[in-house]
């Protein structure tokens, strides 16, 4: 589900990017390479099969062809990989915001940039109370607000079944020197395999960018992981919205900082970073692993969990929630099984 709802939304960018004049897509290409055992090598599968249903060209990457293609990238031992040059790359988050609402107002929305504080059901309609003390009206809503939704007074059947786990990622600054010789790179996936397993602490799993210039002119690489390490400290359980607001601008995280560093070091040993800065996030899990997306109540849609992945899916899961508040049900083609919501007991 979560590859195909990837690649939907991934087919809607040009479009998006024609409408609204902002370039939201950079298609760099896309690999994973690891040891081909336990979880990966079910992940490789799952690839491979996607990509053969869906007509999408990949190729098999081995120590040859990865020294050809980047010089500069040192690969775990004994791996495999593979790797996709269309329709991936990686994707401008603040552009894919600036977009959207470009393209909302040009079709008579009315954006407010502003935080809604309660919501409140009404005989026919919803009452919205923003942080200005101004009050809107809706006869329809969709509620997405990641891992904020259960800390509000919203008018949900009860509080979602959401785990929520603070991560940190690391920006690596780039010399010009270093960007020139690194810009070819694609967003990685990296799977240190210490078990020759599953995954078990010590394992190391994680993404990389390829070097991105930032509103302030530089270009970084960064890193994040999308495995959870909670015997190394690299990760928090957040349970109140002071803990959440907290690890968000926490300033410094010795644990990740030093994780992040040691594998930046054994993957790119011929960079030398200008600087490095961490970034933290909060990532919300939902019980069944799947994104929730649904009917709370009649008119009051529901789109939470993104499981650490969704920010590529964003588009397509747009699409499911804009066409069903609209009609008043579920209207796509996946089962609404699929996206129920789960709450807690």
């Amino acid at each position: 589900t979560d590859h195909l709802l990837a690649y939907r939304s991934t087919l809607k960018f040009s479009k998006l990017e024609e409408e609204s004049g902002i370039k939201i897509f950079s298609e760099v290409g896309y690999g994973i390479v690891g040891v081909l055992v336990g979880g990966f090598a079910a992940e490789v599968k799952m690839a491979d099969e996607f990509c053969e249903k869906n007509g999408v060209d990949y190729e098999v990457l081995d120590e040859e062809n990865v020294r050809e293609k980047w010089s500069y990238f040192v690969p775990p031992q004994n791996f495999t990989g593979r790797f996709v040059g269309k329709l991936s790359g990686h994707l401008s988050i603040r552009n894919l915001v600036r977009a959207t609402q470009a393209v909302a107002k040009n079709n008579g929305v009315d954006h407010r940039e502003i935080v809604a504080i309660s919501v409140y059901k009404t005989a026919d309609s919803f009452e919205i109370r923003l942080a200005d003390d101004t009050t809107v009206y809706s006869k329809k809503i969709v509620l997405a607000c990641g891992s904020f939704t259960n800390f509000f007074d919203f008018p949900l059947k009860n509080r979602l079944h959401l785990d929520l786990i603070g991560h940190s990622v690391m920006k690596f600054e780039l010399s010009e020197q270093d960007y020139q010789l690194t810009k070819d790179f694609p967003s990685m996936n990296y799977r240190y395999n210490v078990s020759n397993g599953d995954v078990v602490p010590g394992d190391v799993y994680l993404y990389i960018l390829p070097p991105i210039q930032y509103p302030n002119g530089k270009h970084y690489i960064k890193l994040g992981h999308t495995v959870n390490y909670p015997s190394e400290g690299l990760e928090r359980s957040l349970t109140t919205l002071e803990e959440v607001k907290e690890w968000y601008c926490m300033e410094n995280h010795p644990p990740s900082r030093d994780h992040f560093t040691k594998y930046f070091k054994q993957m790119f040993p011929s960079i030398t970073p200008v600087s490095a800065d961490l970034d933290h996030c909060a990532m919300a899990l939902t019980k069944s692993g799947k994104q929730y997306i649904g009917f709370d109540s009649e008119n009051f849609l529901v789109a939470a969990g993104g499981n650490g992945a969704s920010a590529k899916m964003g588009l397509e899961i747009g699409y499911i929630c804009a066409n069903s508040i609209v009609k008043g049900e579920w209207d796509y083609d996946l089962e609404e099984g699929d996206f129920k919501i789960v709450y807690r007991e």
